[in-house]
């Protein structure tokens, strides 16, 4: 089986169209900045993180594929994306702490409801937002349980949620994908 950001991968090349928008909410090591800058379809990518050591890890890994003009990265937490962006087509929040990196500093339940709360209000319609929750540490049980209930109570009048869990492991990592249809 895939893994989960294969899979979240998977699910926003779905959504990619030509000059696309993208931002990635939780830069981290890269991987979700690279895998947007790489795409043609993608005219500009945002990526966010408050940790140097991850923007100095993405804008290498960028550099190295030739990527590194169409990419902003950001150091700043994702609950200033209103700052930096006046709308986008596709999103990605891996939450957690930066692999390999100081667990301590993690993503923080309270700037994470304000992040995925502002960014839905910039999300075009047709737009995707991915949610990768990882319940394994404690912040990270905090923000499943909160984003587990909230999605629920999007309207789907204008919003589709998709809910994908590995059911037979305990604390996998899951993704919540919105769709805004209106």
């Amino acid at each position: 089986m895939k893994k989960v950001v294969d899979i979240a991968h998977d699910i926003l090349q779905s959504y990619i169209k030509d000059n696309c928008i993208a931002v990635d909410f939780t830069m981290g090591q890269g991987y979700d900045t690279l895998f947007f800058a790489q795409n043609k379809h993608v005219q500009q990518v945002f990526a966010f993180d408050i940790q140097q050591d991850a923007l100095q890890q993405t804008k290498q890994k960028l550099q190295e594929c030739g990527v590194n003009q169409k990419v902003m990265c950001i150091l700043d937490g994702h609950e200033h994306c209103k700052q930096y962006i006046e709308s986008f087509d596709i999103g990605v929040f891996n939450f957690g702490y930066l692999p390999k990196g100081d667990a301590s500093i993690t993503t923080q339940l309270v700037t994470s409801k304000q992040a995925v709360e502002q960014a839905l209000s910039l999300l075009q319609k047709h737009g995707c937002l991915v949610l990768v929750l990882y319940p394994g540490h404690e912040q990270g049980v905090q923000e499943s349980l909160y984003f587990d209930t909230w999605t629920q109570t999007l309207s789907s009048k204008y919003y589709s949620v998709l809910y994908l869990k590995m059911h037979n492991k305990k604390n996998a990592p899951y993704i919540i994908a919105i769709e805004k249809v209106r």
